[in-house]
């Protein structure tokens, strides 16, 4: 049996952790860094890279380098968040038959859950090669508002790599272990964690090694990766008034000017001052190399990221609300995650506190080692390793009702573990299937909320309509992963059940588009994927004939009150707010007329840009316009 470690697999960075002889250890790596890049690459000559070297090519190959893929984990392709946000990868992403976002590289076409793999299975070698043993067990971390697809995801990508997920953890949580260790406490502390790409913030209680988790939430759409692009802009927007260039069109250029922006973010909060200086951005009309030179302070970056701070302590009072607290009941904050260094993070911090957050965790290293003292209570005998977690769950659960609006199952908050039961019957005459879709977020509406997946429940006996009654039970487990089963209620048999994932539509939709294009001529398909490369453990769901019987009805369903929307609404508002204000292109640097659409054109002859867009979309259309 190997060892067990603690995995923080981050937006842009991962960290792992072990427990050594009583005492937390972060895992370093050979070139002496505590971190690993979550990148992922196909060199030119087709080697698969991770971590430092795959960032190191980054700005040569952008097409072929993955990174900030956690974002897109566990997300259906056609999504409004995925809309916004196909915009600003400079990697190609491609839809999956289940609706899954793909990524391709090198004509390779890879799920996410292939990506994360590869970086696991990267910290994992590392892990063993640092500690001379075999590392076959891990807790791995994700962010406290992820939503069950996204957990389940982060499991699959575990188990390709090779590891036993002993358990999938939330940050803020893992924050709050490693805070308490070796500690005697008391108190009721708030976890702020502001990573590379998402934002949690968690009210908990501890008690000796007792941790109870009071209220929970997030935004998966801010983190560290916002500020770099506002920064980004900022330069990209500079140098076009400057030079009447407009580098979005150029991957390479974006993808080094992204780098430098993040650089130069880092270094703005220990210093007041800072150079952006890129030799050989790109030529002038003339052909004549032009260098990128820019002057920043952290009052301009400042200036740039304030709303996106803001945003976060907003969040951190609608948390405070939902958990029935205010802030002189905390006894102490703590900041989690790279961005959370930011001086002005560190002021608005305090001021909505109202004293200083506290020291007494690593930013970088917290989540790691929380995950690591997980790990090593899971596989210890010894009562003094063990700890006890209460955790909730982050976005309230449900299925819909026939108007559309969502019957809660597990509301937001919902203590965990926990199960529910409903009962539901048969719609037709010798009906031997039920259709049932599960839906997870804060709205009432089930078309604003994520479909989780659609479970078919068949091999009904046959009855008249109505006569048979199916108990289905929900059971949420501590993880917040959800799993269904099913009994006749008057046989008491199991009733067979599998999933479908993807896209929200019914059978005789999916009907009606097929007939509408018979005769139209099909539309390219992506690359079939790698056939050593598994896509996913979940295939397959329910025929067309099954789909029919979407009328299925839920007894309990129908008369459920409606939830408050209020902080729904606030949320969804945030969470669909462009990160990235367009860059507005002087008249002299408008492509000319003569060039195509999508076509590769020097600087001094830019794409036709007919609408006025923001210069990701842009660049997203100048990237794949003529691959589609």
């Amino acid at each position: 049996m190997g060892r067990a470690i603690g995995i923080d697999l981050g937006t842009t960075n991962s960290c792992a952790a072990l427990i050594e002889g009583g005492k937390p250890k972060v895992i370093t790596y050979r070139n002496g860094q505590k971190t690993i890049p979550s990148v992922f690459a196909i060199d030119k000559s087709g080697n698969r890279l991770v971590g430092e070297e795959a960032q190191a090519q980054a700005s040569a190959n952008p097409d072929a380098t993955v990174a900030a893929s956690k974002r897109l984990i566990g997300r259906n392709y056609g999504s409004k968040q995925m809309e916004s946000m196909k915009q600003v990868f400079t990697y190609e992403l491609v839809e999956g038959e289940s609706s899954e976002v793909l990524i391709k590289v090198k004509d390779q076409v890879f799920t996410l859950e292939q990506i994360s793999a590869a970086i696991l299975a990267r910290i994992r070698d590392n892990a063993e090669d640092a500690i001379g043993e075999t590392v076959d067990r891990a807790v791995i971390t994700v962010p406290a508002y992820f939503n069950d697809k996204q957990r389940q995801a982060v499991r699959s990508a575990g188990k390709l790599a090779g590891i036993k997920v002993l358990r999938v953890l939330n940050e803020p949580t893992a924050a709050a272990l490693a805070y308490g260790l070796g500690r005697t406490l008391d108190q009721t502390v708030a976890i702020y964690d502001l990573g590379g790409g998402t934002f949690d913030i968690s009210i908990i209680r501890i008690k000796d090694k007792i941790f109870e988790v009071i209220a929970t939430g997030g935004d998966t759409f801010l983190g560290g990766v916002d500020f770099d692009d506002r920064l980004m802009q900022h330069v990209l927007s500079t140098f076009l008034d400057n030079t009447g260039i407009d580098l979005s069109y150029d991957r390479s250029a974006v993808t080094r000017v992204r780098q430098s922006s993040e650089k130069a973010k880092i270094n703005l909060s220990s210093t007041t001052e800072e150079e952006i200086f890129i030799e050989h951005i790109c030529d002038d009309d003339n052909g004549n190399p032009l260098d990128l030179k820019l002057r920043v302070t952290r009052e301009d970056l400042e200036k740039l990221t304030a709303d996106l701070v803001e945003r976060s302590i907003r969040t951190c009072e609608r948390i405070l609300k939902e958990a029935n607290s205010n802030r002189d009941q905390l006894d102490e904050i703590l900041l989690v995650g790279g961005q959370s260094r930011m001086p002005l993070v560190r002021r608005k911090v305090e001021a909505f506190l109202g004293r200083p957050p506290s020291q007494k965790v690593h930013p970088d290293e917290a989540v790691g080692i929380g995950a690591a003292i997980m790990a090593h209570s899971l596989v210890s005998r010894g009562a003094d390793a063990e700890v006890t977690l209460l955790d909730v769950l982050p976005m309230a659960i449900g299925i819909s009702r026939n108007d559309g609006t969502m019957h809660t199952l597990f509301p937001k908050n919902q203590p965990l573990p926990h199960f529910e039961t409903r009962t539901l019957t048969t719609s037709k005459n010798e009906q031997r299937s039920i259709m049932l879709k599960i839906y997870q977020g804060e709205s009432k509406h089930v078309a604003e909320n994520e479909l989780l997946g659609t479970f078919v429940f068949q091999g009904l006996r046959p009855a008249p309509k109505g006569d048979v009654k199916v108990e289905v039970t929900f059971d949420i487990d501590s993880e917040g992963i959800l799993n269904l089963s099913a009994r006749d209620t008057d046989t008491g048999e199991l009733v067979e059940s599998r999933i479908k994932l993807g896209k929200d539509d019914d059978g005789g939709s999916k009907r009606r588009v097929k007939k509408k294009k018979k005769d139209e001529p099909e539309a390219p398909k992506p690359p079939p994927m790698p056939l050593n490369m598994p896509t996913s453990s979940l295939r397959g769901g329910p025929t067309e004939d099954e789909a029919d019987d979407n009328a299925d009805r839920d007894e309990t369903a129908q008369s459920a009150p409606a939830r408050d929307e209020s902080t729904a609404e606030e949320h969804r508002k945030a969470e669909e707010a462009a990160p990235i204000a367009p860059i507005k292109p002087k008249p002299s640097a408008q492509p000319s007329s003569d060039d195509a659409p999508g076509s590769t054109a020097p600087q001094s002859a830019q794409p036709p840009a007919p609408e006025k867009l923001g210069f990701f979309t842009r660049l997203f259309r100048w990237i794949f316009g003529g691959k589609r």
